[in-house]
């Protein structure tokens, strides 16, 4: 579903946390028995292919992080960024994973690295602080009349096995086994503490204490479903560990989180870029295989078979460079068909503005404006009617919309023909380079010869990396467009209320309305806004200068509401200056007409 949750047994040294959350091979914990129903659910789910599961094992022993799934990395640092946000364990490994019996393996793996050592008080004491995280992601199309979305559900479960608070006295611990006890019963407390904090609604909470609490962070106040689990033990002499137990999960219940789902709505030509990378790759890990394939039939190299050689390693070096060249010019063909979308929509609210400015929509010419509105930009037009559209003042931004929006269809039919034409020369080239590819193995001969084509292997894949670098460019161009245009509609709402305000305020003036002193207060902050406003963006003094006592003093009117310094259809995208100044240099594509 997407949710984040987390699951954490809490209690005394001996009081079976372990048992619950690992268990054994009779009796599995929490962690087999989640772990087996989310396969399970991806089993019965319509598509399982939609699913990732990857998981990972650490432990905090003595405040030190050591990966239980790759012990020899030794201990790992925990890293967060300057907000305290986002925290990870720096080199942690994260394993895939596809089945419950392949879990398994790892947890043992991973319980068998772990540090168990006999105490006075359990025979089989945890010495550290355990912890499971388990992230699944799904990856699926949108069900949308466009299709050209895809949605990606994202969770993480964490499942916490602590260790026991501990007592000297019964523990009989010495040496190093008090060493562990006192940062055990350290860490214990700062989780303690920060519960403490969060039940009582303090608005600071010290995660800083301990990296178990930096850890639990967002599982206690963060994103996140939280399930504790207390573990008291029936002996009398835990009576007082029992207490403490209860006392927090009391407190625990107090605590509520605000949790959201983790679902991203990702634009098709995003996946699209991805696929194109993820094809490239493939095809270099195919060329290696080829190399290394056992040729038993093959004796010594001629000169004439280096020279065949090297004309085949010629050819697909110039193959694999035109297929570059044809997917970055689709590419680009991409980027600026979508551009030409958004800068199409941007036209659209350019002439919803300008009839709802100009009040055209509410006279006796509605007709002729909707004749007009619903007339394609490329058809030929009805001079009658455009003689009485001219005839209206102040139709230039209009006349110039429709213009754009007629250049703009234009554009997206040659941009769609060649990208078509492109997609046709690419499928040519793949061709030519799979037949070239079947003449590699027979062809290569000596060790020499193999390290040659493995460094045009390396080349080809910095090539795919400079490509992937590109592809994530164009997505940040795309996703400032998108803004711009949505702060461009902000603003011609903004326009129209102001323009409402004003008319509001003209019937009222000119019916002799008397203003309640609640309104009266209302305009007088707005107006005091616009003084601001102009005078931290225009200059040190404002513009009407006249304040709003002198207006209802001596004129009994309202203050005039300032007009806009410019008119928004005269705002230029962010698009014009950006995309002019990355094409300005490129061959491929041209801001008017595209080449050929």
């Amino acid at each position: 579903m997407g949710y984040n949750a987390t699951v954490f047994a809490y209690g005394a040294t001996g009081s079976g946390k372990t048992h619950t959350m690992v268990g054994n091979s009779e009796q599995p914990g929490i962690m087999v028995r989640a772990l087996n129903d989310i396969f399970q659910a991806v089993k019965d789910s319509a598509n399982p292919e939609q699913f990732t599961v990857t998981m990972s094992y650490l432990e905090i022993y003595n405040e030190n992080i050591r990966d239980l799934l790759n012990p020899s990395s030794g201990f790992l640092e925990l890293r967060e960024d300057s907000r305290g946000r986002n925290i990870q364990v720096k080199h942690l490994s994260e394993i895939s994973t596809t089945s419950t019996e392949e879990v398994m393996c790892l947890l043992q793996k991973g319980n068998r690295a772990r540090t168990v050592e006999p105490t006075a008080a359990n025979k089989t004491s945890s010495r550290s602080h355990a912890l499971l995280s388990v992230t699944v992601q799904q990856t699926s199309p949108l069900q949308t009349v466009d299709k050209m979305k895809s949605r990606i559900k994202h969770g993480k479960l964490f499942m916490i096995d602590l260790a026991g608070s501990e007592r000297a006295s019964q523990t009989k611990n010495r040496g190093k086994r008090l060493k562990e006890g006192a940062h055990i019963n350290r860490s214990l407390l700062a989780l303690g503490n920060c519960i403490n904090a969060l039940s009582g609604g303090a608005h600071y909470v010290n995660y800083r204490d301990s990296k178990l609490t930096r850890l639990l962070k967002d599982a206690l106040s963060g994103n996140c479903k939280t399930v504790m689990i207390a573990h008291v033990s029936p002996a009398a002499v835990h009576k007082e560990e029992s207490r403490n137990t209860l006392l927090y999960a009391d407190r625990a219940k107090n605590i509520s989180n605000k949790v959201e789902r983790n679902v991203l709505d990702v634009s098709y030509h995003v996946s699209q870029y991805r696929n194109i990378i993820s094809e490239l790759r493939d095809e270099i890990a195919r060329l290696r295989s080829k190399m290394k394939e056992d040729r038993t039939h093959l004796g010594d190299a001629s000169n004439e078979k280096g020279e065949k050689l090297k004309i085949l390693r010629d050819q697909i070096v110039s193959t694999f460079r035109e297929q570059m060249r044809l997917r970055r010019r689709l590419m680009e063909y991409d980027s600026r068909l979508l551009s030409l979308s958004a800068e199409a929509e941007r036209q659209h609210a350019v002439i919803s503005q300008w009839e709802s400015k100009n009040n055209k929509l509410y006279k006796n010419n509605h007709n002729t404006l909707t004749r007009w509105h619903d007339r394609r930009p490329n058809t030929e037009p009805d001079f009658d009617v455009d003689r009485e559209f001219l005839n209206m003042e102040d139709d230039g931004p209009l006349q110039m919309a429709w213009s754009e929006l007629s250049f703009i269809e234009k554009e997206q039919e040659q941009y769609a023909e060649l990208r078509a034409s492109t997609e046709h020369e690419l499928e040519d080239c793949r061709q030519r380079g799979a037949a070239l590819e079947n003449e590699l193995p027979s062809q290569i001969s000596s060790e020499e010869e193999r390290e040659l084509l493995a460094l045009m292997c390396r080349v080809h894949e910095l090539e795919v990396e400079k490509m992937a670098l590109q592809s994530e460019r164009f997505i940040k161009q795309h996703e400032l467009w998108r803004r711009d245009l949505v702060i461009f509609r902000y603003d011609r709402q903004r326009h129209l209320c102001e323009e409402i305000i004003t008319r509001q305020r003209q019937l009222m003036e000119e019916g002799c309305v008397t203003l309640p002193q609640d309104l009266k207060e209302l305009y007088r902050i707005y107006q005091q806004e616009i003084h601001a406003s102009t005078y931290t963006d225009a200059s040190p003094s404002y513009q009407s200068g006249v304040p709003f006592s002198s207006y209802t003093r001596d004129k009994g009117k309202l203050p005039p509401i300032q007009p806009s310094a410019e008119p928004l259809f005269h705002r230029s995208m962010r698009y014009t200056a950006d995309h002019g100044s990355d094409q300005a240099g490129s061959d491929d594509i041209s801001m008017r007409t595209p080449n050929r």
